[in-house]
């Protein structure tokens, strides 16, 4: 990380927008494709993001004490992951803040089909969990969530597999390893772990879960497929989403 780098009021709050996803599409688009030629921009994001993991790991040690009751956290730990808990700016704030962003903005580049740019649209990379660094299976958990969080998914895939074996049916791992999937642009791969969580009716990731297979199948310009899925999620953008795919038919 370049500690050197001088970020203007002006970029930060341009960053701030990119990272919460306060953007619209053209912006989304016109930013990323910045990004992808300007070296010192990504620096710029990749030392927000550092900062956020070491915020995140700094405070990891006060919260969520019952986080880890099983193996992996439940349905409560979902809900918090996504909550804002600092109040430094508004980039630092959430502890699951999505650090992956600038990696994820490259799938916005070089798009050939137009179920490929509907993908680009409507995918942002899950966020992750946060962690606790607890000891034994939880921590190697916890270090594995940081490797994805900076975009070190084959480490974070490996630690993930690896538990997924003593755990075959634990639909958190199943979720998180097809996320990482995705996110290498595996998507026949991703498909098949995240259908591992739709099988699990009582999954608190199955309708992410649900609207990430329809998003994978849609990169893979397999629209009739998509649709099947994207119409069983529950999700914000579902209802544009599905009107941009039967206006394109």
């Amino acid at each position: 990380m370049n500690r050197d780098l001088d970020i203007s009021q002006e970029e930060l709050e341009t960053i701030e927008q990119f990272i919460f996803q306060e953007m619209d599409n053209e912006e989304t688009m016109a930013f990323a494709k910045k990004l992808n030629s300007d070296l010192t921009l990504q620096q710029k994001l990749e030392t927000v993001k550092l900062l956020v993991v070491g915020v995140q790991e700094v405070e990891m040690g006060k919260k969520l004490d019952q986080f880890h009751n099983e193996l992996l956290p439940k349905t409560k730990n979902r809900i918090q992951r996504r909550t804002k808990t600092f109040t430094l700016k508004k980039w630092l704030v959430a502890a699951s803040v999505l650090v992956i962003a600038g990696l994820g903005s490259l799938l916005l580049l070089n798009l050939d089909s137009k179920g490929e740019k509907l993908f680009a649209t409507y995918f942002h990379p899950e966020p992750g969990l946060i962690s606790t660094m607890g000891t034994s299976d939880n921590y190697l958990f916890d270090r594995a969530m940081v490797d994805y969080k900076v975009g070190n998914y084959d480490a974070a895939l490996k630690t993930w597999e690896n538990l997924l074996k003593m755990k075959p049916g634990n639909d958190t791992l199943n979720y998180f390893i097809g996320s990482s999937w995705l996110m290498k642009e595996k998507q026949e791969t991703a498909i098949f772990y995240f259908n591992n969580v739709i099988s699990n009716k009582n999954s608190i990731f199955r309708n992410d879960a649900l609207w990430y297979t329809g998003l994978a199948l849609l990169k893979s310009n397999k629209k009739a497929e998509a649709l099947v899925f994207i119409e069983k999620a529950d999700h914000q953008n579902k209802e544009a989403l599905l009107k941009e795919l039967k206006n394109n038919k």
